[in-house]
Formats: C-alpha cells, structure tokens, sequence
C-alpha cells in the first residue's frame, strides 16, 4: 500500500485569513463569493495552473490556494488533468480538477482537505455531474469533454487554437454507435463517404483524411476503402477526438484537413461489469460485454477486457457483416510515480461487401432499386486486424512526465468481388463486369517517447514539450487476378444475370512495399500574460518508401506550428493558429528526381467558450488552407510532371455541444467549405471545386430532452447541399437533401437502460456516395430502428 501523500503550506495561516477576511468583505456578492459545505466563506482567487498529473496538479493547487491537502496517491494512479486556469473558489477549484475521477475534495476542519473516493462512482443515467468536466468522457452524461489528448499531452480544448470535435462516450451510447463511422457521421465538418458494408473514406474541410491515430499514434491498418480493413469498432474505445486543419506537429506526412484520434478504454480500480445488446430492422443483432477492475488490494494492477460479437444484414437482402471483437487490456503501478499499460485487441471480419450501381453515360441516374446488388452470390471479404501495445509513464519529483510508448499492428484481408465497370446501356439496361480478387497483409510498428516539462519563468506556468517518433511498415500484396470477360447484370432485371466462377487470371505481379518514418518534434506553450498563451512548435520529418523497384525519400522535411490563444473571461477565448502539413508525391519530372512534396497550409482564427457551468462548449471558426505542390502534367514532357497544381478550401464552422439547461442535452454543428482548384493542368478545372464530394453546406442537429429519471427523447436532423462527380464535360449530381433521426430511451434503474434509435426516417432516397459512370456510386443508408440494453452489475 502506498502511504497517503499530504502537502502543508507554510502559507496556509495567512491564506486562510486573508480568505475570511475577502470573504467577509465580499459575502454580499454572490459573484465573488460562496460558502462551502463547512460554514468557511471562500474569495474568489486567480490560478494559472498548467496540464499535467493529477496528483501533482492538486499540490500546486493546494499550494497556491493556502490549504493543506491530504491523499492517497495510488488512489490517483497516473490520471491527467488539464490544469486550471480562471478565478475559481477553493471548492470550485477542488471540483474542476477531480470531476470525472471519481473521487471528491473533503474539508475535514478549516483549510484542511482530503480527497476520497465517491460513494458510487457510478453517475445516474440521466444527469450530467455538476462543476466543469474533465478529461475521460466515460460515467460523465455528457455530449462534451473539457480536454482532450490529441495534442499527446493533455490539454484544455480552449488551449487548443485549431477545432476540436469529440465524439464522447455519452453520445455513442444515446445514438447507438458501434463503428467509427457511425461517430464521424455525426460529426460537424465531416462528410463519410462509403464504400458500403463498413468501409468509407472521410472528408475533412475538403480532403480525405489519412491521419487516423489510437492514442496519437498514426496506423495505417484502418485505411478506407475495399482494400482496407474497414471503420474500427468502437467497443474497445471511449472517445473519438478530431483536430481540424494541419497535424504536422503531431503525424509527420499527413493531409492538412485534420486527423481523427481514437481513445483507448483505459483498466478502472473500480469493478464494473456491464453487459450490452442490440437488435435492428435490417435485421442483425449484437452482444458486447465489458468488465474491468482491480485485480490486487492495493488497486496497483488493474484489467479491462471488451468483447464484442456481431452478426448483422443490410438493406440490400446479398450483403452481410460478421464481427468478432476483443479488447483486453493491464495496467499496473510499478511504484507510485510509474505506471506500464500493456494491451491487445483483434477483429476478425467476414462479409459480402456492397459494391455500388452505375449511373447513365449521359449524367442520369437510373431508377433502380435501392436494394440493387450488382455482385454474385459468391462474392466475399475477410479481414482481420490485431493490434499490441506497451505505455510506460514516469513522473519525475520536479513535475517533468515521461511517456514512452510501442505500437505493432498486423492486418491481412482476402477477396473476391464482382462489380459493375461501364455506365448502363440505355437500350438493354447492362453494365459490364469484371472479377476481381487478392490478399494483402500488412506489419506496421510505432515507437513514441516524449518528455512533457512544467516551467515556472517570471511568475507564470509555461510547458514544454519534446518528443521523437518513429513508424516502419510492410505491406505485402500477392497481385491481383483478373476476369475482364464477366458476364454483364442488368440493372432492371438482376435476378438474370448469369453468375458462374470466374476465370480469374493474373493482373499485376505481386509486391512488397517499405516505408519508414521518422521525426522529432517540440512544442512549447508559453504564458504571457495570465490570459494570454503563446504555442510554437515543429517538427522535422524524414520519410522513405520502397516498392522494390524504386526508392524515394524525403529528408529533413520541417512542419513549423504557431498559435495564440487569449482568454477574455473564464467562459469565452479567442486564438488564431498558423499550421503545415507534408504529403510525399511519386510523380516524377522530366530529370528523373520525384516532385518535392505537397505541403497544406492553414490559417484559422476563432472564438472557444463554455457556459451553463461549463457543461457546454461552443466554438466558432474561420479558417483557409492551401495545398500547393501538387503533381500536374508537365508542358514541355507531358510524361512527365511539374509541381504545379494548387487548391484551396476555405470556410465557417460552428459548434455547440453539451448540456444547455437541467434537462436538454444538444449536438448542433454548421460548416461551410468552399474549394476551389487554384492553379491547374487543366485550364477547363481552374476555378472549379476540387472536392466535389464535399458539401459546401452541412448541418447536423442533434438534441435531448429528459424528462423524468425514467424516460428521455431526441430528435435529430442532417442537411447537405449536395455533392458531384465530374468527368469529359459530363456532371452526375446529387442535389441537396434532409434526413430525420430519432430515439427514446428508458431507464429501468441506475444500471439499466434501454435506447430505440431509428435513422433515416422519411426513408429519404439519395446518394451518399456519387462517382459516375460505370462504378461505386453508392445509395445513402435506407431507414434503420435500433433497440440496444445495457445493463451493469
């Protein structure tokens, strides 16, 4: 057992005196002053308190208010805290730091505390905990979170100067959410595009993402699309957190429209045992269970272990999804300032992938059947995804944190799809088809070792941030075979079409591809004034691929990152960031040396505040990248190319999340995204959008009501403007469209709970997905109802 920590200012006399005295002073203002449980009247004072371990956040400010404070640090663990920063009573300081945690700050006599758990760690279903929130989003109630980990330390979202969406644990459970699709769908600013049956590509402020990390540490194995293992499943994770605009700073080569962070279920000292199924109406079903606890006395050794079981249909009767899912993870203290995480999780997925509709040669859509499956009933996808990991975090007696990390993630998938390749034939209603198939797998491993540094420099707190990281991968691909001969579908009439085994027969040669990269980066955060920070940072990245035939490298490649965030009050910040990001081109020119690399560039400025205690966040942006560097066709030796092509998008985005009064509960988020290619190989293309399949308007509103402890209803509602495919002066479009979603919850008890969902619920026909012509042209989910229970023991 460790022993409790106590901190006794020598201040703590005085502190408590002048405290009285500003109390007395002040007790007729209910605005700078408040009485505490034990009589003690409070003043108001100002802390500027930076991130760091919770215990280690409690001394300083135990320090600074002039108390004495007394804890069990291994009650603690290695919790993080974003720090406190605004004019705060020592009871409402006490309560911003340890909302969430679990555990509460006691006056036991006048000025002296002690942190203890709470009765019940377990929150009522319907009610959001008083004070700010914190960091985990699991037990809070809440469709918001004040900090985040997405910048590899923990930080207040109003330290950030970029937009942060999170997709919290309250959120996934209220809309029956079970794959990273599902969350980023409801996401403001970003546009899902499927490929059907659990894959999809997303769009964030104009470019498709390719920077999506599991506790900041970018892996390739969720790559989109049919060649990719699919949306990760949810269950082993309590949070999705996205940055808008350039990572740089943080994933090297990325593109500059933001990148998607998924967070970890971490092992509890509490026991929690809950059990979780689920039924919809396409039909399919599902059962999750997630247990965890201490597994010794002194709660030093703590486990977590998800599993997960699905077996589901689509709307379209031949397409079908089997998932096998588990998550288990350890976390032991080694001593009382260090702490290792290890941890494994795998999904196995069988299904017989959607394959999309062709359109009409002419721009048309045909009218056809939603539920058009154009592949053959033999047509199947198998994949698999494992991932292993070891965290080690040690805190230094001088404040300093070390965090060092290794990632290893191996995914092999196989299949054999047919799929349509040619628009329809207006006079026999065919498309042409083709056969295909491979097998893929991929190894890839991450390192990450940082030191994150408190400073105190002239009276104010400042961080400093060092790091290096690493990433190698090995993607090995046996080729694909080909049937170029298959035998076309009519798109009236399917039930026709003749679906014998196809004559596979090789396309491309088997392959191995090598890549590696490496950078070192740093970010400081410096206080300038008590409301006004400062964050520089960079990067400097070295990347290299090797296909075997060819080898390109970038070297020294540095990403510069700058920030300004000023804090009006203790509800409202305005910042103003400048960011860059690199991505690594295979083009050549015309003397043989690969193009230098892409490089995105955003400038946001913006607005972040809380109110209603700081239940709710708001936040609004403005923000314009550019992307120059871009591979166009050179002049002179059109086999060649030129670094030549530019684009821009540029927009509005605005966000309210969180609790706005006792009983309503809102998600509601506007962007606006304008592209436009810039500069151009194509005179025709200048001016025009270069990512038409990003809406240039989207809204999504989401809201609930509680009623009563039992019963609570939401009602919910997307728009887009619509989106194109554009190709030889022909223009397939999907015009502009609403969808409706719903869902009632019941809450037998404290542990049990029922949800009915249902999306889509005009059962609105669109497109999704448009790409044109003869392929992957994909129709928008048909209506859903959901029913989920959960229980917990």
């Amino acid at each position: 057992m460790s022993r409790p920590h106590t901190i006794t200012s020598a201040r703590t006399a005085l502190g408590l005196a002048v405290a009285l005295a500003m109390g007395a002073t002040a007790l007729p203002s209910a605005a700078h002053a408040q009485q505490n449980t034990g009589g003690t009247v409070q003043a108001e004072q100002h802390y500027d308190i930076s991130a760091g371990p919770l215990s280690q956040v409690l001394n300083r400010f135990a320090d600074q208010a002039g108390v004495a404070l007394s804890f069990d640090a291994a009650r603690l663990g290695q919790r993080r805290s974003g720090g406190l920063k605004g004019r705060f009573t020592v009871e409402q300081g006490f309560s911003r730091l340890l909302d969430g945690s679990g555990q509460i700050a006691r006056e036991k006599s006048p000025g002296n505390y002690v942190i203890e758990a709470t009765n019940d760690n377990r929150l009522d279903p319907v009610q959001v905990t008083t004070g700010r929130l914190g960091l985990s989003t699991e037990n809070t109630g809440s469709y918001t979170t004040a900090q985040v980990g997405i910048g590899r330390t923990v930080e207040s979202v109003r330290d950030i100067p970029q937009t942060v969406n999170v997709v919290t644990s309250q959120q996934m459970k209220d809309r029956n959410m079970t794959t990273l699709q599902d969350a980023l769908g409801n996401t403001t600013g970003v546009s899902v595009k499927s490929y059907g049956t659990g894959t999809a590509n997303y769009l964030i402020r104009g470019f498709e993402t390719d920077a999506i990390s599991i506790d900041g540490n970018q892996t390739g194995g969720t790559s989109s699309g049919t060649h990719g293992h699919g949306a990760p499943d949810l269950a082993g994770f309590e949070r999705v957190e996205v940055l808008k605009g350039p990572a740089g700073l943080l994933q090297g080569s990325a593109e500059p429209g933001g990148y998607i962070n998924l967070v970890r279920k971490r092992a509890l000292a509490e026991r929690a045992v809950s059990l979780t199924g689920f039924a919809h109406s396409w039909p399919g079903y599902r059962v999750q269970v997630d247990a965890t606890g201490a597994l010794t006395d002194d709660d030093r050794l703590r486990a977590r272990t998800v599993v997960a079981y699905e077996d589901s249909d689509e709307y379209i009767e031949e397409v079908t999804l089997e998932k096998k899912v588990l998550y288990t993870t350890l976390e032991y203290d080694l001593t009382d300032a260090t702490t290792t995480s290890i941890g494994f999780s795998t999904e196995d997925v069988e299904s017989v992938p959607d394959v999309g509709v062709p359109t009409y040669a002419d721009g048309t859509f045909a009218d056809i059947d939603r539920d058009l499956y154009t592949g053959a009933p033999f047509n199947n996808k198998s994949s698999r995804l494992s991932r292993a990991f070891v965290e080690v975090e040690h805190l230094f007696d001088n404040g300093v944190m070390l965090l060092a990390s290794a990632n290893r993630t191996e995914r092999d998938f196989d299949y054999l799809l047919n799929y349509t390749v040619s628009p329809i034939d207006p006079v026999t209603g065919e498309s042409t088809r083709w056969a295909l198939a491979t097998d893929q797998e991929l190894e890839e491993q991450a390192y990450d070792v940082r030191l994150d540094m408190p400073v105190s420099l002239l009276g104010l707190n400042h961080d400093v941030l060092l790091g290096v990281h690493r990433r190698t991968s090995e993607d090995v691909s046996s080729g694909y075979q080909i049937d170029l001969n298959y035998p076309p579908i009519n798109v009236f009439a399917p039930e026709t079409a003749s679906n014998p085994w196809p004559n596979l027969a090789p396309f491309s040669d088997p392959s191995t591809t090598e890549q590696e990269e490496t950078g070192v980066y740093f970010k400081t955060t410096s206080s300038l004034t008590y409301a006004t920070k400062l964050i520089l940072g960079g990067r400097l990245t070295n990347w290299e691929t090797d296909n075997g035939q060819d080898t390109e490298r970038v070297n020294d490649e540095f990403t510069p990152y700058a920030g300004v965030v000023h804090e009006l009050n203790n509800d409202l910040s305005l910042y103003a960031s400048a960011a860059q990001s690199f991505v690594p081109q295979t083009a050549e020119k015309a003397n043989g040396d690969i193009l230098a690399p892409r490089e995105g560039t955003q400038f946001e400025i913006g607005a972040k505040g809380v109110f209603n205690r700081g239940l709710t966040n708001y936040n609004l942006a403005l923000f314009r990248i550019t992307d120059d560097n871009r591979a166009i066709q050179d002049p002179g030796n059109p086999a060649f190319s030129v670094a030549g092509g530019k684009v821009r998008a540029q927009g509005v985005e605005a966000e309210i999340a969180g609790q706005v009064s006792e009983r309503i509960q809102v998600l509601t988020g506007y962007a606006y995204t304008d592209t436009e290619q810039l500069e151009s190989d194509d005179p025709d293309a200048e001016g025009k959008p270069f990512a038409p399949d990003s809406p240039e308007h989207s809204l999504k509103l989401w809201g609930k009501y509680t009623f009563n402890p039992s019963w609570e209803a939401g009602l919910g509602a997307q728009y887009s403007s619509g989106t194109f495919a554009e190709s030889g002066g022909v223009r397939w479009e999907q015009n502009g469209y609403t969808t409706f979603s719903a869902m009632a919850a019941y809450n037998l008890n404290a542990d049990t709970r029922f949800v009915l969902t249902g999306s889509n619920l005009t059962d609105k026909r669109y497109y999704s997905r448009v790409q044109g012509g003869g392929r992957q042209n994909y129709f928008g989910d048909a209506r859903q109802f959901k029913l989920s229970f959960e229980t917990r023991f």
